[in-house]
């Protein structure tokens, strides 16, 4: 216990998101009501169902399979980044990200790759493909159900961006590195079917809970109880740190909602299609794409320009996605390998680029 509470008060990402929850009390008053528990109880469960398969040396047999599978590192890259991109649809950005990116992290020390630009295509692929369903991120499914809308007219406007976003990324993964693969699999542990079926089982009981067929305070009953009987290890690498990150944004968007000069500066910055898709990618850039959703919604009927702002926001700034930060606290432990200032200026040119490219994509869309 002692070595969890340490290690979330020296959590730098923490400390700031609650010095910005703290400044954020004297712009408004936030109402505790208005945290999306929900988000806070999925990713809890999330992150013990994956120390729980780190600790079945699950994922050792899937990234061993991975490099069996490919026949060079950009191949290997490229596999990576489809899987991101696909698995993000159906299994949340959230899970693409807890998944991958450790995995990816682990081959790529074991080939002696420079991981930023390949884990930052893997970071936005995850983004970007969870923005096709109205399940694959928090803002979609928000959306969706603010809105009303069905699956149809949800998919006739995801569908432009995903071929868009593909597109894109197949692009830039041309500039990976290709060189041999120097490290063949090492010997795995042998997974039981019994494992196997227990993961799964547990995935899909936390599936469930996203898509709000089982209530998620059940969700995180269940995740606990199987873990702990499994093995209550896990609880200790829980990044706990993290919960309270997206506690204190949470906090922050409810307290500037509830600012009348800002919800009059909203107003009129919500008038036209073109100025909802500006200002949510704008917004997404400062407070992240999922409250940038919630506080928007409020204030126009503009769908369409609603979600290709907040989707495409996604890229940019470290916080412009929420799953972002995920991915960041996969890649502290490696600083002192290659330092953490390269891969942020290596993140923040391809997401800029991919902003850019996306963004003006996005407006001529709007204006057909």
């Amino acid at each position: 216990m002692a070595a969890i509470i340490h290690r979330t008060l020296h959590d730098k990402i923490f400390i700031i998101a609650l010095i910005c929850a703290s400044l954020s009390l004297f712009i408004g008053t936030p109402r505790l009501a208005e945290i999306n528990w929900t988000t806070i109880g999925t990713l809890l469960a999330l992150m013990i169902s994956v120390q729980l398969l780190r600790a079945m040396h699950l994922l050792d047999t899937l990234r061993d399979w991975l490099l069996v599978k490919s026949h060079d590192t950009r191949q290997m890259c490229q596999l990576f980044i489809l899987l991101a991109f696909g698995g993000s649809m159906v299994l949340t950005n959230d899970v693409a990200i807890l998944t991958l990116i450790p995995l990816f992290i682990a081959l790529a020390r074991r080939q002696q790759l420079a991981i930023a630009y390949p884990t930052t295509l893997i970071i936005m692929a995850a983004n970007l493909g969870s923005a096709f369903t109205p399940i694959g991120n928090p803002q979609n499914l928000f959306l969706v159900t603010f809105y009303h809308v069905n699956l149809l007219t949800f998919f006739k406007l995801s569908t432009p961006l995903m071929l868009a976003s593909l597109a894109l990324l197949i692009a830039l993964s041309w500039w990976l590195p290709r060189s041999p693969l120097t490290v063949t699999p090492a010997k795995s542990k042998p997974i039981s079917h019994n494992q196997i079926g227990v993961a799964a089982g547990l995935l899909s009981f936390i599936m469930l809970g996203i898509f709000n067929l089982v209530p998620i305070l059940l969700v995180i009953i269940g995740t606990v109880v199987v873990s702990f009987i499994i093995n209550r290890r896990v609880f200790q690498y829980v990044d706990y740190a993290l919960l309270l990150t997206f506690i204190c944004f949470f906090i922050f968007v409810s307290a500037i909602s509830h600012n009348p000069t800002i919800t009059h500066w909203l107003r009129q910055l919500t008038q036209t299609a073109p100025s909802v898709y500006i200002t949510g990618l704008i917004t997404s850039q400062v407070i992240s794409n999922v409250p940038a959703a919630i506080l928007l919604a409020n204030f126009t009927s503009h769908l369409p320009a609603l979600f290709l702002g907040v989707n495409i926001g996604g890229l940019g700034s470290l916080v412009a996605s929420l799953a972002n930060l995920l991915a960041l606290k996969q890649l502290l432990p490696f600083d002192d390998q290659q330092p953490l200032r390269h891969f942020l200026l290596v993140f923040t040119a391809l997401n800029g680029l991919g902003l850019l490219i996306l963004g003006l994509g996005g407006w001529f869309y709007l204006l057909l």
